[in-house]
């Protein structure tokens, strides 16, 4: 269930279940007044059980000297009250409740009849009122009984105050009721929210100690179960991203550590012919033209070395320039083949190239180019593993592509390595003492560039190795000159 739907259920049964806790507290207030006050109010509807016989007090009252406390003692042996006031509705003598005075004080205005006790029953208040002369002052007289089961909590009170209390009343359990059940339902929901926010705070810092094993794992189709499954996918990726960069560290210092071995190899060389030179060990023009021709080589191995490092620093910095250029690929490959023909002869490696004689235009660096077809090459003359060495070269179209196919005549590459051959630092003999050794970084190089120049380039098994180049083609145009080739 989802977060908002969450939410829209529970603020739905909030409102819902506070209005039948209140519709439930009010019929039942509303049941016992009805059953229970409603009850009394009826059973007390007539005169009270004593009534005439205080009728017959305030009749003999009127025939003695006034003692309105002796009077109050009598009266309240029948629970009657007594009030009195005199002309003036100045108050003479009173022991009433509030409930009977607010009835009392309804009749204060009205008439007196001389010589006869009135009788009323006014809001369950039953009152006798007469007037008593006595000298040259007349007294108004009330005799009030409110009956004590009307009482609330001890506290006798009237009809509307009875209402407002008992409404009060309704309203504070009323209220209550509603902000338990608020509060409660309220709970629950923060709990269902913070649980996967208490989730990814723990996954956080498990991924801040180190721990990258552990996943969330959260289960609920709600909002946050994409958030939950994204942080675990994050998790995963992290975990791969150190390894791959733990591996790259590795294989880049192994790499650094080769090359200054293998620099250190020649240059040990050069320094030893140059002190031969110096000591005249070299005394002959042939002796010292050798030693200079040695020590040249060596130094040309170096700088090769050196500007690989070059090369693979702007490589890591995102520094290396590309110059593309619209050209005739077909020409530039025959040109290269021919040329790396003449130069590869004396080491037994022949070059060949084959033409679907069709145009093959594409925009491209061609100094990168070259440096992609030197790299195959190279890695063909270091692994092939054959006397005659021999490596064609041919081009062709496939779909909205110009493709370049190099292939050897080698040994090829075991399966299991051919997907791994494109990778950084990556070489098939991982020792360093192989005597074909590498940096790793020549065919990582040609994917490089292949993908910059918006193609793809694949290792596969035809015999010996071949290596598939995919470059997008270019539309038409008029032949460049042949100096581009060159």
């Amino acid at each position: 269930m989802t977060i908002k739907k969450r939410i829209f259920i529970a603020n739905t049964g909030m409102v819902l279940i506070s209005l039948l806790i209140l519709l439930g507290i009010g019929g039942t207030i509303v049941e016992l007044f009805n059953n229970e006050f409603m009850k009394i109010i009826e059973q007390n509807s007539q005169l009270a059980e004593n009534t005439y016989e205080v009728q017959g007090l305030l009749l003999t009252a009127k025939k003695q000297d006034i003692n309105w406390e002796k009077l109050s003692e009598n009266l309240g042996t029948y629970n009657f009250e007594l009030y009195v006031s005199d002309n003036n509705g100045n108050q003479q003598y009173s022991n009433v409740r509030d409930s009977e005075w607010e009835s009392i004080e309804e009749l204060e205005d009205s008439e007196f009849v001389s010589d006869k006790v009135i009788l009323y029953n006014m809001e369950n208040v039953t009152i006798a009122k007469c007037r008593i002369t006595h000298g040259d002052i007349d007294y108004n007289v009330y005799a009030a009984y409110y009956p004590g089961e009307l009482s609330f909590m001890g506290m006798d009170r009237g009809m509307f105050e009875m209402f407002l209390i008992v409404f009060i009343i309704t309203g504070i359990l009323a209220i209550t009721a509603l902000l338990f059940c608020s509060q409660l339902l309220t709970k629950l929901l923060i709990k269902k929210i913070m649980q996967p926010i208490e989730e990814l705070n723990l996954a956080a810092k498990r991924i801040n100690n180190g721990d990258l094993e552990k996943k969330i794992g959260y289960k609920n189709k709600d909002e946050f179960y994409e958030v939950c499954e994204t942080f675990d996918s994050m998790q995963v990726h992290l975990k791969d991203g150190l390894e791959r960069n733990a591996a790259y560290e590795k294989a880049r210092t192994e790499m650094i550590s080769g090359i200054s071995h293998d620099l250190r190899t020649p240059l040990t060389s050069v320094k030893g012919f140059i002190k031969g030179m110096l000591d005249g060990v070299a005394t002959t023009p042939e002796k010292q033209k050798q030693y200079l021709e040695i020590s040249y080589k060596k130094a040309c191995d170096m700088e090769i070395l050196l500007q690989k490092l070059f090369f693979f620093s702007k490589l890591e910095t995102g520094n290396m320039p590309f110059f593309k250029q619209r050209i005739e690929l077909g020409k530039l490959v025959e040109n290269y083949a021919k040329e790396k023909q003449s130069e590869l002869q004396e080491k037994k490696v022949t070059v060949q190239f084959d033409s679907d004689k069709l145009e093959h235009v594409v925009n491209i660096d061609i100094e990168q180019m070259k440096r992609v077809f030197d790299n195959i090459i190279e890695n063909s003359m270091k692994y092939a593993d054959i006397d005659h060495l021999v490596i064609q070269m041919k081009i062709s179209k496939k779909n909205n592509s110009e493709c370049i196919c190099i292939t050897d005549n080698g040994r090829g590459v075991e399966k299991e390595k051919l997907p791994h051959l494109f990778e950084q630092f990556y070489r098939g003999d991982e020792s360093r003492n192989s005597k074909n050794d590498g940096s790793g970084l020549g065919l990582y190089v040609c994917k490089y560039i292949i993908e910059k120049h918006g193609g793809k380039i694949e290792a596969m098994n035809q015999g010996g190795l071949s290596i598939l180049i995919e470059l997008p083609k270019h539309a038409q145009m008029p032949i460049e000159s042949e100096e581009l080739y060159d």
